[in-house]
């Protein structure tokens, strides 16, 4: 295969690598892993679209050849955020009330979705590659001892987490849902924290249609623990830094750029290094023709940008029924693209994976 299909300019870190995964050599040198475990997340919030399914190509590629290259075992980890707002209520103030999917179509549904979205491409990735990989649900993950614990650790640095969590205004970002009507406060604005110790946690919420109320959270009840994504991600991050002999590295898209520094501080905050918390590897984002991130968000609003992109690339489905060959297709492109570093730390626009999926 030609690596002439793609033009990439340089950029700061491409500059000092021979290869993608030579990002990770430090990390390997400085903490002596004997496995590595990548973290991928995506929201079920809708059907995946071209960049969904393209980070999680890269993610096997990238994968099978750090395991290759470096005889490590490795696995993937497949997270699925099925806390993502389904539905919302507005009250006389202006707060917005939300309804997780979890919360308003059920664990039996939401493992349709992963069925219908993910399965079958997952289960490709896995055969095409060798490398395997598991699925987590946010649902079930919070339900954990591990998760909770780790969440209640973070707590005792509340003061600090929140700012965290929040930057403009600093609310903690803990939101329990109501027990009669299964609605939390979006922002947590009302949401206070009104008793702690080591073991449990108290807060005082309020519900749109039936006021104020109070949660404990604890190692073994079942309150249900949403979260935000920045204090989602801080709290999973948590409880990779204490995985012993394991190198945890988390992908995500570019766009993810911007906002780690807030989960750096709260891993500081926490006590941890730089070379102690999980790696992150930032993978294209593709973009629309303004420039703005492909997302659930501007596919369901209709927005002009993306109403020229054909259907298969903004629900993945459609590409499966067109195409059978389509996983070998995606997995020609990531491979195409880790030829050279240039080629992964950079955006795509929607109509330059289409030329590469056409042309390879």
């Amino acid at each position: 295969m030609t690596n002439n299909l793609i033009h990439s300019p340089n950029t700061v870190l491409a500059k000092y690598l021979k290869d993608v995964i030579d990002v990770i050599q430090p990390r390997l040198k400085i903490n002596r892993p004997k496995r590595i475990l990548f973290y991928v997340g995506t929201n079920i919030n809708g059907a995946p679209h071209i960049g969904t399914y393209l980070i999680q190509a890269l993610s096997f590629v990238i994968a099978r050849k750090i395991r290759d290259k470096f005889y490590l075992p490795v696995d993937i980890v497949m997270g699925i955020h099925d806390n993502i707002s389904y539905d919302s209520k507005e009250d006389s103030d202006g707060r917005i009330f939300h309804r997780t999917y979890h919360h308003a179509i059920g664990s039996n549904k939401i493992k349709e979705l992963i069925d219908s979205y993910y399965s079958s491409y997952f289960e490709g990735l896995k055969k095409a590659t060798g490398v395997s990989y598991t699925v987590e649900i946010y649902s079930d993950k919070q339900a954990t001892r591990d998760f909770r614990g780790h969440f209640l650790k973070t707590l005792t640095h509340a003061d600090a987490i929140r700012w965290c969590t929040a930057p403009s205004s600093g609310f903690l970002q803990v939101r329990i849902p109501c027990s009669k009507c299964l609605y939390s406060e979006r922002d947590a604005i009302l949401t206070k924290l009104i008793k702690r110790n080591e073991h449990s946690v108290t807060f005082e919420c309020v519900c749109v249609e039936h006021g104020s109320y109070e949660a404990v959270i604890d190692l073994d009840n079942d309150t249900y623990i949403d979260l935000n994504t920045l204090y989602r991600n801080i709290v999973k991050e948590f409880s990779m830094t204490e995985q012993e002999d394991t190198l945890s590295i988390v992908i995500k898209g570019g766009d993810w750029t911007y906002s780690t520094e807030t989960i750096d501080w709260a891993l500081s905050v926490l006590g941890y290094t730089s070379i102690q918390v999980p790696m992150r590897i930032f993978l294209p984002q593709v973009v629309t023709t303004t420039g703005a991130k492909l997302s659930k968000s501007l596919i369901s609003e209709k927005h002009n940008s993306v109403k020229d992109l054909p259907e298969w690339m903004t629900d993945m489905r459609r590409l499966a029924e067109d195409n059978p060959d389509y996983i070998n297709k995606l997995l020609r492109v990531a491979e195409l693209m880790m030829t050279d570093p240039r080629h992964v730390f950079r955006s795509y626009s929607y109509k330059e994976i289409e030329r590469l999926l056409a042309e390879i």
